[in-house]
């Protein structure tokens, strides 16, 4: 048990000292405790698989799941959906707008709120938090029903890890004759700490974060999709249909 104590002054001033005239050549005093706010930093990988694009983007746009195989996720879930609507080829269907997750790495963890866009169009699936703005053009959100509003009070929190997190994944389908019926995936984290001294501990191990991430997202498509050639995956119909 701590005990506190308190200190009592044994002589009281009875004056203001005078203040002490300044050197024309005496520099102003900086603290070494005042560090420069550490630049963003951008992680990323990408792998090419053999499943059509479309299937891939179900997987990577079911956030919910996230939770159950992304190292470094420790909590997952979509609290704010778009509406489903006949305006638009990719309205027909509800995509997460909103989420609430967990993450970490190199011995830090942050609980925030990310704002969510689903563009199916261009097989983009963006999560953002803290002062970040998404850098999808305004006309496309407009297209597919949405609109970054900026931070709320609800995003990477004030004193936190992350002044900044901004996740995407991105999937296509290959180019090329030979590459018919296989898709590119690629992960991108940008994100900027809010301490410098994050960054010196992370340093680490910074750099396995993307590749671990999609190697983990590579397993989860075989055990939902199958492997190439010996029909669907066991849960693919009951986790890809629950999707839609």
């Amino acid at each position: 048990m701590s005990t506190t104590r308190t200190l009592t002054p044994t002589r009281r001033l009875l004056s203001t000292p005078r203040p002490q005239p300044q050197s024309k050549h005496q520099h102003p005093r900086r603290t070494f405790l005042t560090l420069p706010s550490p630049p963003p930093q951008t992680l990323t990988a990408a792998r090419r698989l053999p499943y059509p694009y479309l299937h891939l983007y179900d997987l990577i746009a079911d956030i919910d799941s996230y939770v159950t195989f992304l190292p470094y996720c420790q909590t997952s879930r979509v609290t704010h959906w778009t509406t489903p609507s006949s305006s638009s080829p990719s309205a027909t269907r509800r995509w997460p707008t909103r989420a609430d997750l967990t993450a970490g790495w190199g011995g830090f963890q942050e609980t925030y709120t990310s704002r969510v866009f689903c563009i199916p169009s261009l097989g983009i699936v963006e999560a953002i938090s803290g002062d970040a703005r998404t850098l999808i053009p305004i006309s496309t959100l407009r297209e597919h029903g949405l609109s970054d509003t900026g931070p709320g009070t609800r995003g990477v929190s004030d004193g936190g890890v992350f002044k900044s997190l901004v996740t995407r994944w991105t999937v296509s389908p290959a180019g090329g004759e030979e590459a018919s019926g296989w898709s590119d995936v690629r992960l991108s984290i940008k994100y900027q700490f809010a301490n410098p001294v994050y960054m010196a501990v992370s340093s680490a191990v910074a750099d396995k974060v993307a590749p671990v991430m999609v190697e983990a997202f590579v397993e989860r498509a075989r055990r939902i999709l199958g492997e190439p050639g010996k029909g669907e995956g066991e849960e693919k119909k009951k986790d890809v249909g629950a999707l839609r």
